[in-house]
């Protein structure tokens, strides 16, 4: 005889990152941490060049940070996937750069590895993980843990209030912005959740049955297109999750956004913003499912929209895999297979 199914609900499952009080206490652990923070970011200023190694997720979150300072200021600042800077070996990784190695676990094998290479170059390293005692950050010159369970807006709040500091020491207004960003996120996140809760909910009944999604960002939300489609997606939900940056939706996503196929789209605040409009009016018009995402209504910075477009995106995933019957988090091959 059959075992019975495991049907998931709400009252019987729901991860960790989305418990009642995640997101209030992880603002709570950051704030607690933003001294220290301000402190490395002021002491890191005088360097020339500054390096983001991460996988996954832990590369995602450096996209924001190359656009802010690519897009208003002169500061170097390049990022990478572990196994990309292992390959690539930049050069001019020396004296005179910065290299910040991030990861959830503080134990990724090729981070460790890329570390290890910086140290021997002369570079001065950190490491960013949720916990401030990690192998990574004993292994780096300098340790910065969160300390608190959210783990996507851990990564990224912290990115802010470091480089903020740094581009703002080196005279750049955009800097002070960003720190003051991540300080109004409690003012910001938290009331979203109930509307993203109950507008989720509908939206992952209906895109139950699609097995691919297009998930549209650009510019300082390209990151979290990629982040979204790659690990929350696919990693998390099997669901094919497919990111097109809008500056390149006319360069083949146009011929296949047809009726039957789904899209996520993802509405920043910045000057790409017509764009995002013709391409989501093409896509209604060509009868595609679309489900928008544009933080709310809310009148925010577009220096906040990588977090709350974050919050409405985090709590479809979930309804989505409750209405797939897909445990997120329970792997077959992630962490299982070797590479």
């Amino acid at each position: 005889m059959a075992e019975p199914e495991d049907y998931l609900t709400e009252d019987t499952y729901r991860p960790y990152w989305l418990k009642e009080g995640v997101t209030e206490q992880t603002l709570d652990a950051l704030f607690k941490q933003k001294s220290d923070m301000v402190k490395l970011g002021r002491a890191l200023s005088k360097y020339k060049r500054f390096y983001l190694i991460g996988s996954g997720g832990s590369y995602s979150v450096q996209l924001p940070i190359r656009y802010i300072s690519e897009r208003y200021t002169y500061t170097p600042i390049y990022t990478y996937s572990g196994m990309m800077f292992l390959e690539q070996q930049p050069n001019a990784v020396d004296k005179d750069a910065a290299c910040f190695f991030i990861s959830q676990s503080g134990k990724t094998k090729e981070i460790l590895e890329a570390l290890d290479w910086c140290n021997d170059r002369g570079a001065t390293t950190i490491g960013l993980t949720q916990k401030t005692k990690s192998e990574i950050n004993d292994s780096a010159k300098h340790g910065v843990g969160w300390e608190g369970p959210g783990v996507t807006l851990g990564k990224l709040a912290s990115l802010y209030l470091i480089f903020g500091t740094i581009l703002n020491e080196n005279g750049f207004d955009i800097g002070q912005r960003m720190v003051d960003a991540v300080s109004k996120l409690h003012q910001t996140l938290p009331g979203m959740i109930p509307k993203a809760r109950m507008t989720a909910h509908k939206q992952g009944l209906e895109l139950k049955d699609y097995d691919d999604m297009f998930v549209l960002g650009g510019g300082i939300n390209w990151g979290l297109a990629y982040q979204f489609s790659f690990c929350t997606l696919m990693e998390m939900c099997w669901v094919k999750g497919i990111p097109i940056d809008y500056s390149e939706f006319r360069h083949g996503p146009l011929e296949v956004f047809t009726e039957g196929t789904a899209a996520l789209f993802l509405r920043g605040r910045g000057k790409q913003r017509t764009l995002e409009q013709k391409a989501l009016d093409f896509a209604r018009g060509n009868r595609v499912k679309c489900v928008e995402y544009d933080s709310q209504g809310l009148n925010v910075d577009n220096l906040l929209t990588p977090f709350t477009l974050f919050t409405e995106l985090e709590w479809f995933s979930y309804y989505l895999s409750l209405a797939r019957n897909r445990r997120m988090g329970a792997w077959r091959y992630y962490d299982k297979v070797n590479f």
